[in-house]
């Protein structure tokens, strides 16, 4: 799995623009990642992985890094993306 597609996936939820760097995409930095987006997100996350998160995973789930973070640790590899830096 490419980095770029956790990052496409997160600006298209978050309808940001295609350029956001990833080290951007962080809830204290997005005025609508509010717990009703989290919810939708957590949704859509183990939907598209086909994975489930636990209510301890699900709190530290704040940014870009944090969710890659987290997906890696359930096995999925990540291929270094260089034209989005963290």
């Amino acid at each position: 799995m490419s980095d770029d597609s956790l990052h496409r996936l997160l600006v298209d939820f978050f309808d940001l623009p295609t350029n956001t760097r990833s080290g951007d995409i962080k809830q204290e930095l997005l005025s609508n990642w509010d717990s009703l987006a989290m919810v939708q997100l957590i949704t859509e996350l183990e939907r598209r992985f086909s994975i489930e998160f636990d209510i301890e995973e699900i709190h530290r789930l704040r940014s870009y890094a944090e969710i890659r973070e987290a997906l890696s640790r359930k096995g999925f590899v990540f291929e270094d993306c260089p034209t989005l830096p963290a």
